[in-house]
């Protein structure tokens, strides 16, 4: 009987042995298992939060963009001084003003409401406070000049050309000579 006592306790010690590694491969299996799945939920996360990224992205370059079409349809035409006197139409007026005036947001608001006129020649503007318009400015006014280099301001000044020659000159009552009026 000792010896079965030998073998039952042999058997034992051999089948917990054998256990305990059946049972330590399937936990690495599990384990394996489970890095595995967690990877491939780490990856999923990863690619729906690119995709939320990209998404937003495309929504606000598309509101930019049409941002941007809307400014620059009510912009109103800017040139130089220098310019003046050969522009393509044949009938325009130029209006020569500081940007740096008291009075410079009443300009804007001339010059917009004229243009939102159903007939309303070609208007551009000169800001006389820029470097290459200063030189334009002077204490005598020209209003016979025939090109721009003979051009001579004493300030705020609306010209009507035709055929890139000045027809009127005017220094004051801009409102009543376009035609518009603002409060």
């Amino acid at each position: 009987m000792a010896k079965k006592k030998k073998t039952k306790n042999h058997v034992s010690k051999v089948s917990k042995t054998s256990l305990k590694s059946e049972r330590n491969k399937i936990d690495k299996q599990i384990s394996e298992n489970s890095s595995i799945s967690d990877a491939i939920k780490l990856i999923i996360v990863i690619l729906v939060i690119l995709l939320v990224f990209y998404l937003l992205t495309m929504v606000i370059l598309s509101k930019k963009t049409s941002t941007v079409v809307n400014n620059a349809s009510i912009q109103y035409t800017k040139i130089l001084a220098g310019e003046s006197f050969n522009q393509k139409e044949d009938d325009y007026l130029v209006f020569y003003y500081s940007m740096k005036d008291d009075d410079s947001m009443k300009y804007a608001d001339f010059i917009s409401k004229y243009r939102e006129k159903e007939e309303h020649l070609p208007i551009y503007t000169v800001d006389l406070s820029e470097g290459f318009n200063k030189k334009y400015l002077s204490d005598l006014e020209n209003r016979l000049a025939s090109s721009a280099s003979e051009l001579k301001l004493n300030g705020t000044t609306l010209i009507h050309f035709k055929e890139n020659k000045i027809d009127e000159y005017i220094t004051s009552s801009f409102d009543d000579y376009l035609g518009v009026h603002v409060e």
